[in-house]
């Protein structure tokens, strides 16, 4: 018995000797992990950087001491991980913040890898961020009474690129980098509204919301200095706010894919600054404006798959800088195509599809040599094909399908010898292909030929 008894002692002893051993040494860990927090911590140093940031912070202290909050975060890691070690009276250190709250890993998509953003360099370094000098921009602004620079840090913020980073609301912080000019959220997963502060942002010259899905910026027109404007591939709906009329110096207009409607050129009728209006996909109605000759600057002009009617105006003659117009699917456009289509010799790209145009193919067409894109077709159109198009010989691609075009194909055709597509089904065209357009097909030169071979005799073409 006593042999037993001292068996079970030893294999007690044997399972908890060991035990006890772990035990010691998670408690030194734990002793070890505890002395390193303590030396982290520097109250003093806390309590300086809080009180500066506190003033930049939307809700103060009570925001910047939730322990969950990105704001409390960036004032962590001000503190204790910057590798900068930044003096607490630096002039940077509310901006350096300001870029943090906004990059907090709250508000990042998962497959963000930071791009620099908190590495140890003047935060005017970190990727897609822009800045300039002060006394840059104390030249930049003059006397302009509605910016004080005095206490701004010597490197300024001016520009910000934050795409496939953010989502949830636009960060309010951004309304705190007071000289932004240029801020470009594109590809985020943004929502809702832009904060009302941000709209004091006066000085703001560029701003891309592309491609989130944001649905209210009812204040825009507070960005008097505005130039470049992109909002497209949202959730807007509706008329256009009311205040846009106030955004006169617009260079850049670019609204497709989202559901606005209303008249378009009721709003931006005296913007005559605009080189680029791009709101296809949308739900705009009215007419093209005769006043669109006064935008003299216009380069682009896309107002496809809306709901325009009346016409291309033949004030648009004035717009001698156009390289690319497209009026695609306005099923009610209706009128003829304009003659004076053909003396906008920068034209490049030139969409007429689907519009409900009668009447015949201008002649004048032919002195466009800059095109390389024509397409009417879905129209009415009638009367012969004129040969005179043979002189754009820039062109790449000429579709003239479903209309009812008559009589022969041109031979002059055969001159369009940057042709790679052609296409001309569902016409009432008769008669044989030329042998100089089938030529260029057989060159390798033209690739597409796309026919109806009924009444159209055709040994190159692609019949259907």
């Amino acid at each position: 018995v006593l042999g037993m008894v001292a068996a079970v002692a030893i294999v007690v002893f044997l399972v908890l000797t060991p035990t006890s051993v772990d035990g010691d040494d998670n408690d030194q860990d734990n002793y070890g992990a505890s002395e390193e927090l303590a030396s982290r911590k520097n109250p003093e140093r806390e309590a300086i950087i809080a009180d500066r940031l506190a003033l930049v912070t939307p809700g103060g202290n009570e925001t910047l001491m939730e322990p969950n909050s990105p704001q409390y975060r960036a004032w962590q890691w001000l503190v204790y991980d910057d590798e900068m070690k930044l003096d607490p009276a630096a002039d940077h250190l509310q901006q350096r913040y300001l870029l943090m709250v906004i990059h907090s890993p709250s508000m990042l998509d998962e497959s963000d890898d930071g791009q620099n953003w908190g590495s140890p360099v003047h935060e005017c370094e970190w990727e897609e961020v822009q800045c300039k000098d002060k006394m840059d921009l104390m030249y930049e602004y003059g006397q302009d009474d509605t910016v004080w620079i005095d206490d701004a840090p010597q490197r300024i913020v001016t520009g910000l690129k934050l795409s496939q980073r953010l989502n949830g609301q636009v960060p309010e912080e951004l309304s705190l980098l007071s000289f932004l000019q240029y801020l470009d959220l594109e590809s985020n997963k943004l929502v809702g509204s832009l904060p009302s502060h941000i709209y004091e942002l006066h000085k703001l010259d560029t701003l891309i919301l592309s491609q989130n899905q944001l649905s209210n910026v009812d204040d825009i027109g507070e960005f008097k200095h505005l130039e470049h404007l992109s909002l497209s591939m949202n959730n807007f709906k509706g008329p256009l706010p009311t205040s846009f009329q106030n955004l006169k110096h617009l260079k850049t207009l670019d609204l497709h894919t989202n559901e606005f409607s209303g008249d378009l050129f009721e709003v931006i009728t005296d913007f005559e600054s605009l080189e680029i209006i791009d709101v296809a996909f949308n739900d705009f109605n009215g007419t093209i404006s005769p006043l669109i000759g006064n935008m003299i600057n216009l380069t682009t002009v896309l107002l496809g798959n809306n709901q325009f009617s009346g016409g291309i105006p033949e004030e648009i003659q004035f717009c001698n800088k156009l390289q690319d117009l497209s009026v695609e699917a306005n099923h009610d456009m209706g009128g003829i195509v304009p003659l004076v289509l053909g003396q906008l010799t920068s034209l490049v790209y030139l969409s007429l599809s689907t519009c409900d145009f009668e009447g015949p193919l201008p002649a004048s067409f032919g002195d466009l040599t800059n095109l390389k894109f024509l397409d009417v077709t879905f129209n009415n159109l009638d009367g012969a094909l004129p040969k005179e198009l043979a002189s754009a010989t820039n062109l790449t691609t000429l579709g003239l399908a479903y209309n009812e075009f008559s009589g022969s194909i041109p031979s002059e055709f055969g001159l369009l010898t940057n042709l790679k597509e052609l296409i001309i089904q569902n016409t009432n065209l008769m008669g044989t292909m030329p042998q100089e357009i089938c030529t260029l097909r057989q060159e390798g030169i033209l690739q597409s030929i796309t026919a109806s071979c009924g009444n159209l005799v055709c040994t190159c073409c692609d019949c259907n």
